[in-house]
């Protein structure tokens, strides 16, 4: 059956997604003003020093390698329009959402295609648009549309390395594959200097192109992709070496995330067994802020009571700072090991839960209507995996696996949240959308189940 009317279904998508943004961005447009991780910070600094750092207490620029620089520099980008910051980063999240909106049914239109039955009532289009319209209504990305965050961005560079991948896995002149090998290796980059986690994905991926590329005797484009994401990992790192002394690939603040991940406070809340109330961190964060007052990869150090204003060491670094919160964390992980590993099975079942913690600040409405839609999601995507089981083993899905792997082993180690998975709802919403499509397996005289030959 052709495919019916995909622009109907696309500009659906795309209605139902600046509709539901515009409404949150209008109803809490109060958040922009917000800066919880220094981001617009960097950005101003960067547009009006053009140095990637913050301002000392003097006014100088600081260089600094606290946070990933893609989206400091794409807010410096918004700063330096005739608007003002809040209407101009709420435009940016719009046109990101967008953007993401309509790769989603894209990729999702494109993943479906192998495996659409010739006479299902519901096509390939159909499935890219209820991807879209699921991506739309995503709770996570709703949310964090409203912040000056790193989600939105990080959503839409996930699913626009997805929509390379499939072309890469679809091309079949050698000059094509290699175009689309350098988008996919810049693509990939560009996500890295968004989140560093995203550096292990691209490592799987680029496994899977030599893979790939060896059996099709075409190693090049493959090749391609990896030296761009290496010299862009490359170039970072040189960068840091140069600012802040030391050849940082990820940012100066990852050993802050394992040791929220790993200290004595979590991990006795852990022992409690206190899973239905959010982990107070109120007596961490104290006794982190006392850091050198005392040694904190000791246990003694985070069982006093810590008062009084904190002593701050200016002649610490920031790279100094940040080998302290890894050896700390690290002295905790060595002094718990059974806790560590229950607390890894924790925070890998927090990524991914349907349902967010209860807090005071959140009403329980709030939460089962999250809730309720991801068990949606999750329901229509194990229906989907079973339907399509052989079609996903194939080639054009290993990167949303190496994905959901990478996004998994990262977080199982440092700080884990819901909020933490929104680079993958993109590919999840299209796994989803596969529910709608009938099985085009069939059965061997034998029983066996054979695949079609175009479910590639």
């Amino acid at each position: 059956m052709p495919d019916r009317s995909p622009s109907r279904w696309l500009l659906f998508a795309v209605a139902v997604t600046v509709v539901v943004r515009v409404s949150i961005m209008w109803v809490t447009a109060d958040r922009f003003t917000a800066d919880p991780d220094a981001y617009l910070g960097l950005a101003q600094t960067l547009a009006d020093h053009g140095v990637f750092g913050l301002l000392s207490a003097e006014g100088r620029p600081q260089p600094t390698a606290f946070r990933p620089p893609l989206y400091p520099a794409v807010l410096a980008f918004c700063l330096a329009v005739p608007w003002s910051a809040r209407t101009a980063i709420t435009v940016l999240h719009l046109l990101l959402a967008v953007l993401t909106s309509i790769l989603v049914f894209l990729t999702g239109r494109r993943m479906a295609s192998p495996i659409q039955a010739p006479a299902s009532r519901f096509n390939a289009s159909a499935a890219g648009g209820l991807a879209a319209v699921l991506i739309a209504l995503d709770p996570i990305l709703v949310r964090q549309s409203t912040e000056i965050m790193t989600e939105t961005l990080a959503a839409t560079l996930s699913i626009a390395v997805l929509w390379a991948w499939g072309g890469w896995i679809d091309a079949e002149r050698p000059a094509r594959r290699l175009v689309l090998a350098g988008a996919l290796g810049g693509l990939m980059a560009l996500a890295y200097l968004c989140r560093p986690t995203f550096l292990v994905w691209a490592a799987l991926v680029c496994a899977a192109m030599l893979w790939i590329g060896a059996r099709r005797r075409d190693l090049t484009s493959a090749m391609v992709a990896a030296a761009i994401v290496a010299i862009v990992v490359g170039g970072w790192t040189f960068r840091n070496w140069r600012a802040v002394g030391h050849p940082v690939w990820a940012t100066t603040h990852g050993g802050y995330t394992l040791l929220l991940a790993n200290n004595e406070s979590f991990y006795q809340y852990l022992q409690q067994g206190r899973f239905g109330t959010a982990w107070d961190a109120t007596s961490f964060l104290r006794a982190y802020d006392h850091r050198y007052e005392g040694d904190p990869r000791t246990e003694s150090f985070w069982q006093r009571n810590w008062k009084g204003k904190p002593i701050i060491d200016p002649a610490i670094t920031e790279h100094q700072d940040d080998r302290l919160a890894y050896e700390a964390a690290v002295a905790t992980i060595r002094r718990h090991p059974g806790l560590f590993c229950w607390s890894m099975v924790v925070r890998v079942g927090r990524l991914w839960s349907p349902f967010p913690h209860g807090v005071a600040s959140r009403s329980r409405v709030a939460v089962w209507a999250v809730g309720g839609f991801y068990v949606v999601v999750y329901a229509l995507m194990l229906w989907a995996a079973w339907r399509h089981r052989w079609s996903l083993l194939q080639p054009r899905w290993w990167a949303v696996w190496a994905l959901v792997l990478a996004l998994t082993a990262v977080h199982a180690v440092y700080w884990s949240n819901l909020r933490m998975r929104a680079p993958a709802m993109p590919a999840l919403v299209i796994l989803a959308s596969l529910s709608l499509l009938p099985s085009r397996h069939r059965h061997g005289s034998s029983g066996t189940v054979i695949a079609d030959a175009d479910a590639r």
